[in-house]
Order: C-alpha cells, then sequence, then structure tokens
C-alpha cells in the first residue's frame, strides 16, 4: 500500500497549497509570484497578525466560558462540559454517519476521478484522505477541550486529551458503519445502506437523548486506565476500516463521487454567495435523478400550498438539517440564555452566531420563496403574502417548533430556567424567523424610506430589540418578541 502514499500525500499538500494561495489573494499576497524579501516580509507580517488576532479572540471566548460558569455555578457547569463531550461526538457521529450513507466516504474530486482512480488502490487513498481529517479532527478536539476545561474549572490537560480521542473514536466508528456500503454488491447493496442507517441512526440518536444521564460517568472515565483502553479500540475501529477500504468498489466510488466533484468545483462560490452555492448543489442533485418519482396527490385549495411545503421537506431531507440548526440549537440556546438572565457578553456571543447563521436564506422560507420567483404561478395563487408564507413554511415551521420546544423543555430545568418561559419565548422565536422570510418576496419590496428591508435585516433587528428586552428579564423579552411578531405579520399583510 505504500506505493503510492507519498506520492498521494504530496499531491494533498499541494492542494492545500493553492487553495491557500487563492484564499491569500484576498490580502493582497501571492505566495507563488512574489517572492521577494518585501514580499515575503508582508507574507510573515500578516501570519502574525492573523494568529495573534486568534490568540486574543480565543482569550476572549475563554473568558466569556468563564463567566458563564460563574453565573451558571460550579455543579451545573461540570455538568453542562460532561454533557457536552458526550453530545458532540454524537452528533459529530450521526452527522459523519449520515453524509457516509449519502455519499461515499472515499472522496475524489474531478481531477480524481480522471488520474488517480485508475492508478491508486482504494485504500491509499482513504489513508491519505483519513489522516488528513485526523489533523483537523485533533485540532479541533483540542480547542473544544479548552473550552469545556474552562466551563467545568477543571485543568485542561486531560479534557484537551478526551476531547479529541471522543471525537476520533466517533469518526472511526462511523467509517466502520457505512464503509460496507461502498463494498457491498449491487445486488445487496440497499440492503447494506438500509443496515447502516438504522445503526447510525439509533446509535446516535440513542448517545444524544442519553448524553444528560450519562454525564455522570464521565468523570470517572478520567484516568489513565480508560484513555489506554479507548486508544486500544481506536487500534481495532481504524483497522476494521482500512480492511473495509480496501474491498470497496471503485467503479461504484466514482459514481457516487459525481456531486461531490461538482460541489468541490464550485466550493469558492460558497465564500461570495452561499444562497448561489446551495442553489447550484441544489440542482445538481435533481438533474442526477435523485428525487423521489412517485405521484404526489396534492390537496386542493390552501390544502395544495401546504402539499407544496411537505412535499419540498421529503424530496428535499438535507434541508431538516437546516431547520434542526435552528430549532433544536440556536433559538432554544437563545431563548434559554436569555430567560437566565446571564451576562450581556455571553449573550452577544449567541447574537453573533445567529447573525452569521441569518446570512444564508433560511430553509424556513425556502418554498415562499421559490412560489415569489415563479411569476407566472405567483400571479394565479389566490392568497396574499402573509397567507401564502403561513401555508408554505407550515410543515417546515412544524419541525422548527417541535424540536425548539423538546429541546427548551428538556435543558431549562437542568439550567435552573424557567421552562414555560423559555418555551414560549423559543416558540416566538422561530415565528419571528418565519415570518422574517416574508421580506424576502421580490415582487413586494418592503422599505423604509430608500432602505430596502430584507428578511436578514428584519430578523437581526428584531432578535437585537429582543436581546436588549431581556436584558430587563424574561417577561420583556418574551413581550418583545410577540410584538415583533405582530409587527412583522401586519406589514406582510
Amino acid at each position: 500500500m505504500a506505493g503510492h502514499l507519498g506520492l498521494l500525500a504530496r499531491l494533498r499538500v499541494r492542494h492545500l497549497r493553492s487553495d491557500a494561495r487563492f484564499l491569500l489573494f484576498a490580502v493582497g499576497a501571492d505566495i507563488d509570484e512574489d517572492r521577494g524579501f518585501l514580499e515575503r516580509t508582508y507574507q510573515v507580517y500578516l501570519v502574525i497578525i492573523f494568529a495573534v488576532s486568534l490568540a486574543l479572540s480565543w482569550a476572549q471566548v475563554i473568558d466569556i466560558i468563564e463567566g458563564l460558569r460563574e453565573t451558571l455555578g460550579a455543579g451545573t457547569s461540570s455538568w453542562l462540559a460532561c454533557t457536552l463531550l458526550i453530545l458532540a461526538p454524537a452528533v459529530a457521529f450521526l452527522a459523519w454517519g449520515v453524509s457516509g450513507i449519502r455519499e461515499t466516504p472515499i472522496r475524489l474530486t474531478g481531477p480524481d476521478i480522471a488520474w488517480l482512480a485508475r492508478v491508486a488502490r482504494p485504500e491509499e487513498l482513504f489513508v491519505v484522505q483519513l489522516v488528513g481529517s485526523a489533523v483537523g479532527i485533533v485540532f479541533v478536539g483540542a480547542l473544544a477541550g479548552t473550552l469545556l476545561a474552562a466551563l467545568a474549572g477543571e485543568p485542561w490537560p486531560v479534557w484537551v486529551t478526551a476531547s479529541p480521542l471522543a471525537l476520533l473514536t466517533a469518526r472511526l466508528f462511523a467509517l466502520d458503519a457505512v464503509l460496507p456500503r461502498s463494498a457491498a454488491e449491487p445486488h445487496a447493496r440497499r440492503a447494506v445502506t438500509m443496515l447502516a442507517g438504522v445503526t447510525v441512526v439509533a446509535l446516535g440518536v440513542g448517545l444524544v437523548a442519553a448524553s444528560g444521564f450519562l454525564a455522570a460517568l464521565v468523570p470517572r472515565l478520567f484516568t489513565p486506565y480508560a484513555f489506554c483502553v479507548a486508544i486500544i479500540a481506536n487500534g481495532f475501529l481504524l483497522t476494521g476500516a482500512l480492511n473495509w477500504s480496501g474491498k470497496v468498489n471503485m467503479a461504484f466510488v466514482v459514481d457516487d463521487n459525481e456531486l461531490y466533484a461538482a460541489r468541490s468545483a464550485m466550493r469558492f462560490l460558497a465564500l461570495v454567495d452561499s444562497g448561489a452555492y446551495k442553489e447550484a448543489c441544489r440542482r445538481r442533485r435533481a438533474r442526477r435523478g435523485r428525487q423521489s418519482r412517485r405521484t404526489w396527490r396534492f390537496g386542493t385549495g390552501r390544502a395544495a400550498a401546504v402539499s407544496h411545503g411537505l412535499l419540498s421537506l421529503v424530496r428535499h431531507p438535507a434541508s431538516v438539517l437546516g431547520l434542526l440548526s435552528w430549532g433544536a440549537l440556536l433559538v432554544p440556546m437563545g431563548a434559554l440564555l436569555m430567560v437566565s438572565n446571564v451576562g450581556v457578553g455571553v449573550l452577544l456571543t449567541w447574537f453573533v452566531c445567529a447573525c452569521f447563521s441569518l446570512r444564508t436564506p433560511l430553509e424556513l422560507g425556502r418554498v415562499f420563496r421559490d412560489d415569489c420567483r415563479n411569476r407566472l404561478v405567483r400571479s394565479l395563487l389566490p392568497f396574499g403574502r402573509l397567507e401564502l408564507l403561513a401555508l408554505d413554511a407550515l410543515p417546515a415551521l412544524a419541525v422548527t417548533l417541535a424540536s425548539s420546544v423538546a429541546v427548551t423543555a428538556a435543558a431549562a430545568p437542568a439550567l435552573g430556567a424557567d421552562a414555560l418561559l423559555a418555551v414560549l419565548l423559543a416558540s416566538a422565536l422561530d415565528l419571528l424567523l418565519a415570518l422574517s422570510s416574508g421580506l424576502d418576496d421580490p415582487s413586494a419590496p418592503v422599505r423604509l424610506g430608500s432602505v430596502l428591508v430584507t428578511g436578514f435585516a428584519g430578523a437581526v433587528v428584531a432578535f437585537f430589540l429582543v436581546g436588549v428586552a431581556s436584558l430587563f428579564g424574561p417577561v420583556p423579552a418574551l413581550a418583545c418578541a410577540l410584538l415583533a411578531d405582530v409587527l412583522l405579520a401586519r406589514t406582510l399583510l
């Protein structure tokens, strides 16, 4: 297997260097052409500035986490850190498993398909890709370990060791679960895929649901003996993954990488226009013909719009992840922070994360935006803007509300927050997100004077006002959120 490993490793390094060169164009640097003393000095200067900025930013994050620990108390913060140590690998395992079922974990770009697929063996490609991803996992795990150590108020070496080890275990276990799909015979592939899906979903969802209860076991595992056992287990998992990678069908791998190769060719578009990137990927998937082909019986009248929204969820299951990122993560987190009366710094951190997430068009309003862009169809729909938004977004809003209510109600008692107020606030924030999507109707733009009000601007302003109101208590925050919902609904009439 060592025949092409060196060549593949050097090729991967050259790809990383090319990506870095492209990104450095944004700051006026070219690491290939600018080789003079002054140019190299400027590049070193950029690296130093970037490193110092990251160090200062990370120190600020650590300070915010320590402030959160003081607010929550030693017992609650320690339990939360232990829970996250189980929850993060469980979610990562679920994400890696689902990704590996949708597309083979041996990833090939367009040039790789044209050249490497005929020369290199699959286990060689797998090893090089696994080493590259392991470096990133260890780095991210180490950073996450420092955050968990700051949250738990304990020495960081144990957490910095445990966090990357847990993530690596989740990664290797996910590979062992999904690689048999790439190695199965064509007649047995569907059954193997179903078995892998059941394993991934059952184990991932089970660990996520039980993470709060398993948190009590975490301190007992912080021993050298437990770490040695985990390393040995990872060795066995790695052996199994290598064994399966040597049996994969390269013809299937090449065919299964069609969508990944297309995404890889457009990857830098995501930095400029993430909405256009996602739309291009969606159209690419549609051209491949993987959508459901069964006849869908639409309802009549208002049920037709609801059926359209439901069909969109069925045909684009990946959109559920976007809904859950808000419904099960960002919205419950914001509601719990506002109800718990945390410091301004913690609340500001959540607000910044929400603003960055809002840069991508919300999945809640995707069907509504599609209907509004189709001018021929929109002119024939007997619905006003608010009614069409409510009908199109109803299935997606149901998923978002259900996940928000479940997560908020489960987490509120552990944080000592009022569960009823937190659930009501989370529901109001979900409704706010859905209503703000109605501002993106191109046929009826909303303006304040000469300023165009978009869904992004409306949601950001509303979140900011609700966050400011939460500084005076959870009841003013809920009242502000409900008032924002009413104003947005009135604007859309």
